[in-house]
């Protein structure tokens, strides 16, 4: 993404938030974000984040995951309220409308909030954006490019794989029409995974989710992922953006049902062996059933996905077998009730089941008069 920023020569690069997955990343994942944001900075290029819900601390007062970015040579910054700044670059200023994640310790404060319901909240923070939005709004000069950059949810908009739906429901969510308020060029967003406009019309101010530029969970096995170049020009002003698909790493899942190979090992591994594994995270789920257990060569399976970038799991659903029913006979069972029970599993014996009993009991009485006469 950056390398095409620079042969593009953009005049800004915009990140709207979740630079990782929680707010205290390792000092190595920090390291991997600002070496890549690094030559951007050498060529003179403005870099705008706003802050995510990922990237914002849960204790009040600590730093964002993403606030150190500030201290990057060059003119980097770091937006965790909303905010109006004018943007200086090599094409002219621009005017950026900054609309962070909203917290609500930053929004909502004082007793009289303590006791509302999560719904009521959910009202109220909604209400404070979109009255902080047209606030702005006015401030803004038309001759000048706007960009609205925010990280939200907007109603209506197509979830990832990867998105819990149950979760967005109960986040401060916004109508386009409450975003692209004139005279806005461009409303650039993230939170949402997938690439989409959700702008009404097709010629209305573009409303974008550029999506994440690498793929998170096996629910996004099979979405495209990317980043957005946008251009505003003319006179008046004209917005088009491109939709850039990244080289996202591969997710593999795999499914085999071994439950009639006569060789379930040999099975599982064709199956590898017809995916293309390299250098993708997989996950490997197969059916057998109890009696195969013994036959499977685990070691063989994990040798035949070691040229994965990683193995998300290997995961066996096995088939209990079913254990025939013994009859029960204990020292009350009588000879009859012994003898039925055992009939009763024997599919070939059945038909002859009154004949059988009738010579057992037969045999009984022949023995308990042989045991008289002997005494």
């Amino acid at each position: 993404m950056v390398e095409r920023g620079l042969a593009e020569n953009i005049d800004l690069f915009l990140f709207c938030g979740d630079a990782y997955r929680t707010a205290a990343p390792t000092p190595t994942q920090q390291n991997i974000f600002a070496e890549c944001l690094k030559p951007l900075a050498d060529h003179g290029i403005p870099m705008a984040l706003v802050t995510g819900n990922h990237d914002h601390p849960v204790s009040f007062g600590k730093a964002t995951s993403i606030d150190i970015f500030r201290h990057l040579s060059g003119d980097v910054r770091v937006y965790r309220r909303p905010e109006l700044d004018i943007i200086e670059t090599r094409d002219g200023p621009l005017q950026l409308v900054a609309m962070p994640w909203p917290v609500r310790s930053m929004l909502l404060f004082g007793r009289e909030w303590q006791k509302k319901s999560p719904a009521d909240l959910c009202v109220a923070i909604e209400e404070k954006y979109v009255t902080r939005v047209a606030q702005l709004a006015l401030q803004l000069k038309p001759t000048i490019p706007s960009v609205l950059a925010g990280h939200f949810s907007v109603q209506g908009s197509l979830l990832a794989g990867s998105e819990r739906t149950s979760v967005i429901a109960k986040e401060p969510q916004f109508t386009p029409l409450q975003l692209a308020v004139p005279p806005i060029d461009y409303v650039a967003l993230g939170h949402i995974h997938h690439h989409q406009n959700c702008a009404l019309d097709p010629d209305a101010t573009p409303i974008v989710y550029s999506g994440s530029i690498e793929r998170v969970t096996f629910r996004e096995q099979n979405e495209p992922k990317g980043f957005v170049i946008v251009t505003i020009e003319g006179d008046p002003k004209r917005t088009t953006f491109e939709f850039v698909e990244t080289p996202a790493r591969r997710f593999v899942s795999l499914h085999v049902d071994v439950r009639t190979s006569i060789n379930p090992t040999e099975a599982i591994l064709d199956r590898i062996a017809r995916a293309r594994v390299e250098e993708a995270i997989v996950r490997l789920r197969f059916q057998i059933t109890e009696p195969q257990r013994a036959a499977l060569d685990i070691q063989a399976i994990r040798q035949a996905l070691g040229n994965a970038f990683a193995v998300a799991s290997i995961e066996r659903d096995m088939e209990a077998a079913e254990h025939e029913r013994r009859t029960e006979v204990t020292r009350e069972s009588s000879l009859k009730d012994a003898l039925r029970g055992y009939i009763s599993q024997h599919e070939n014996l059945k038909p002859i089941a009154n004949e059988l009993v009738q010579k057992a009991l037969e045999l009984e009485a022949l023995a308990e008069r042989a045991q008289h006469s002997d005494s």
